[in-house]
Order: C-alpha cells, then sequence, then structure tokens
C-alpha cells in the first residue's frame, strides 16, 4: 500500500471517528438524556445498526456526495483525502466544545472546497437541493416530534398498569434510537465514504463497512460530551418525549435518504428535541441553541476555508 493510499485509510478513520464521536448523540442523545438506557448500551446499539444501514442503505448518499457535487473523474484520492481533513479538523474543534454541529455540512463544505481549488466545475443545481434539505430537515423534524408526543401521550394515557408503561418507555426508546442509527448509517456514514467511492479507491459496501466500524469507535471514546448537550442542555427531556424526538428526527432523514440528500442528523435529532420541548412546555435553552445554530452556519463555510488553506499547502509541498 503506497503513501497516498495510508494517508486515504488514515484521514477516512479519522473524519469516521469523529463522525462517531459527534453525531452519535444524535441516534442516542435522549435516551441517554432520559436515563432509560446506559451509556454503553447506547454505543453497543448505534454500532449495531450504523453498520446495518451503511451496508444495506449507504449508497444513494454515497453517489450524491462522492459524484454529485464535484463530477465524476474530477475528485481524485489528493482531493478526497483534504475534503475529509477540512472536515475532520472542524468536527474535532466542535466535539471538544461539546457542540453537535453537522458532518455532513462539513464534508460537503470540504468537497465544495477542493473543487473550488482544483478549478472543477461544482453543481450548484444539486447543492441548491442539499441546503433546501438542510433547512427544512429540523423544521420537519420539529413538526413529527411534536404530533408523535401528542399520539403516544395519548396511548400511554389508556393503559393502566405502571409495569407494561415503564417497559413500553425503554422498548420505544430502544425502537427510536435503533431507527435513527439505521438512517445513520445510511446518511451520515455515507457522507465519509462518499469521497472514497467517489475517488474510486473503495466500492460502495466495504467503503460502507469500513466507516461504520470506524464510527463504532468514536463512540465508544470520545461521544460523551456531546451526547449530553443533545441529551440534558435543550430541555428536560422524559422518556416519551425523547421517543418522539427520536422517531421524527430518524423519519426526516429517512425521506432524505429516499432521495440521496446528505442532511444532517444533528440538524434532525435538535430540531426534534426543540420541537417537544416548546409542546411539552419545558421550554428551551436559547444559549444552547444560539451556539448550535452558530456551530451549522459556521460549518460548512469552516470546511470550504480549512479545504482551500490545506490545498494551497498540499501543492506548495509538492503533493499534488
Amino acid at each position: 500500500m503506497d503513501g497516498l493510499a495510508i494517508a486515504m485509510v488514515a484521514v477516512a478513520f479519522y473524519i469516521a471517528w469523529n463522525i462517531g464521536a459527534n453525531d452519535s448523540a444524535n441516534a442516542m442523545g435522549t435516551a441517554v438524556g432520559a436515563g432509560v438506557l446506559s451509556f454503553r448500551q447506547a454505543t453497543l446499539t448505534i454500532a449495531i445498526f450504523v453498520m446495518m444501514g451503511a451496508y444495506l442503505k449507504g449508497y444513494k448518499v454515497m453517489k450524491t456526495v462522492g459524484e454529485g457535487i464535484v463530477p465524476s473523474g474530477f475528485l481524485t484520492m489528493e482531493m478526497a483525502v483534504i475534503a475529509l481533513l477540512a472536515a475532520g479538523i472542524w468536527v474535532t474543534i466542535a466535539t471538544v466544545r461539546g457542540l453537535p454541529v453537522s458532518t455532513t455540512q462539513a464534508i460537503v463544505g470540504g468537497v465544495i472546497g477542493v473543487g473550488l481549488a482544483a478549478n472543477a466545475p461544482v453543481n450548484w443545481g444539486v447543492l441548491g437541493k442539499i441546503a433546501s434539505a438542510w433547512v427544512i430537515s429540523p423544521i420537519l423534524s420539529g413538526i413529527l416530534a411534536m404530533i408523535l408526543y401528542r399520539f403516544y401521550t395519548w396511548v400511554i394515557s389508556k393503559i393502566k398498569s405502571v409495569s407494561i408503561i415503564e417497559t413500553m418507555y425503554k422498548a420505544l426508546a430502544i425502537l427510536g434510537g435503533s431507527y435513527m442509527a439505521f438512517n445513520f448509517g445510511t446518511n451520515e456514514v455515507a457522507n465519509a465514504s462518499g469521497p472514497l467511492v467517489g475517488a474510486g479507491f473503495m466500492g460502495p459496501k466495504s467503503a460502507g463497512i469500513f466507516v461504520a466500524l470506524s464510527l463504532a469507535v468514536g463512540s465508544l471514546t470520545f461521544s460523551y460530551t456531546v451526547m449530553h448537550t443533545v441529551g440534558k442542555k435543550i430541555t428536560a427531556l422524559g422518556p416519551m418525549s425523547a421517543f418522539a424526538a427520536q422517531f421524527g428526527s430518524a423519519i426526516a432523514v429517512s425521506l432524505a435518504n429516499f432521495f440521496g440528500l446528505p442532511v444532517s442528523s444533528s440538524q434532525s435529532i435538535v430540531g426534534g428535541v426543540t420541537g417537544v420541548g416548546l409542546i411539552v412546555g419545558q421550554g428551551v435553552k436559547k444559549s444552547v441553541i444560539r451556539d448550535i445554530l452558530f456551530g451549522w452556519v459556521a460549518t460548512p463555510l469552516t470546511a470550504i476555508g480549512l479545504a482551500l488553506v490545506i490545498f494551497k499547502l498540499f501543492s506548495l509541498a509538492g503533493m499534488l
């Protein structure tokens, strides 16, 4: 294996580790915050269902990220390394600060940055669709979470046995988190593996498995801070509100997967948590939401800038 291939594998592992560290909170942060699952139980469930989603359904979003933004043939292995590295640097900074930023936006920004730096054609029409999905996704998640919360609260009110209710709470939390983790694999994992596939380094199946395993390592080793932000800092969550936020977000991401659009599960889950926080009457912490929104705006712009800088450094070093 030559040096470029080693660099590709290392950087792909790095960005996938970042996704696991930052974005795994989107799948199970609400369940952990509500006290339904322990941190270890949550991360194990994430690892299993992310792998399934990446292997079975990740190819659509991989194609969009790998070939839809910068056309096939223009994205070289060197450019893929730069795009992933730029995204990974920013997501690491955000993770240290406990901000649930969008890895999707970081990777898309990295791909745009290397495309601009290399004077490759950028498909602005595809980017317009992706950006629209970024706006619609959290709003839709919040609306769906509100509807689901109302419906399941009504269902629970009809059950008289406390033990049955407690069992349902845990079952629903696991179901919602597993569904979100599966979608996490189909969408977020595809973001990291998309440049690998677009550069012709790996096929969709092998790239999905490699990135999913790398993501699981990130989830197990470094995800607690962001999981705490999603699960506890935005608003107080109970078992039913946690499930509604998870499931509403998962449905929104599923719709994006159907169209092959790389949306942000971070944005979706924050939209879901905010929605149930408003309908339950707990309110939301505006300072936390403000920090998260800042991260969403800064992420693609920062990734573009980092990609341009890294591309220039690689050029000066004679590596391009």
